[in-house]
């Protein structure tokens, strides 16, 4: 695909597709070669009747891997681009991101540096306020020790659990832990050194060991000891630690009494 000179002319269509990063590229073969731009890509867990026509792209793994290493071709950062903003939350992502794909393909390599280009600018946006909630939650996850595993709880805006596992596998890599993001009902488990992410309505937890309670009160206990209640400033503290995350954190929630014999 590179190198040629890719014409995508505007239509009143609109792709439905299964939700899938694979689904989705394959919508991008479909504009590529069908030389239209739709006016809108929607899921179809999501998408509602309309006056415009409605077009079911249907998933082939074929077609999507080509269309994923002509994207590699060029460039590893359009490709590393392609894989961050489908993570997105951001309701025209899909749309966003093969307007970006077109301008890819026009441009080269150099296509993210051109941040004059509004399809360009639109998904770098995007990237960044998702790794920006990754970075975030790097430092904000709390994990539980249940004895054979660690477990921990996540409501994230963007579907980041994907980009957790390298950084948290680096770090407990002797460790069987689990995320689970309440928000896109999805959880991350390594166990036996060996990542697993799998669809997951709920999760009930089980109750928590006696002494993991009583470190999570010597953390809470602190945590609001090292606090200098003159220097108080919530609003300075929100803008670093979002409060929409402290449901999650230990350190928010109310210490129980709760001694270890």
């Amino acid at each position: 695909m590179p190198g040629y000179k890719i014409v995508a002319l505007p239509t009143d269509v609109i792709y439905v597709y299964d939700g899938s990063l694979p689904g989705f590229l394959c919508c991008v073969h479909e504009s590529f070669y069908g030389k239209e731009l739709p006016i809108n890509i929607v899921n179809i867990s999501n998408h509602e009747p309309s006056l415009y026509e409605q077009k079911v792209v249907m998933t082939d793994e074929i077609k999507a891997r080509a269309v994923r290493e002509s994207i590699g071709k060029i460039s590893p950062r359009v490709l590393e681009i392609t894989d961050h903003v489908f993570l997105c939350h951001h309701a025209n992502k899909e749309l966003k991101l093969l307007k970006f794909l077109i301008t890819a393909f026009r441009i080269g390599a150099n296509a993210p540096l051109m941040l004059g280009e509004a399809e360009v600018a639109d998904v770098l946006a995007m990237e960044r306020h998702m790794m920006g909630e990754r970075h975030l939650l790097l430092g904000f996850i709390r994990f539980k020790d249940y004895g054979d595993i660690l477990s921990a709880v996540i409501s994230p805006k963007n579907f980041v659990l994907p980009l957790l596992a390298e950084h948290f596998i680096g770090r407990y890599p002797n460790e069987n832990f689990m995320i689970y993001d309440k928000t896109y009902k999805a959880a991350l488990i390594y166990q036996d050194k060996k990542l697993e992410m799998t669809a997951v309505e709920e999760i009930d937890f089980k109750e928590e060991p006696e002494e993991e309670v009583y470190y999570q009160d010597l953390w809470k206990k602190f945590y609001k000891t090292i606090g200098i209640e003159e220097r108080l400033n919530p609003r300075c503290r929100m803008s670093h630690m979002p409060k929409r995350y402290w449901a999650n954190m230990t350190e928010m929630q109310e210490a129980t009494v709760h001694n270890l014999s």
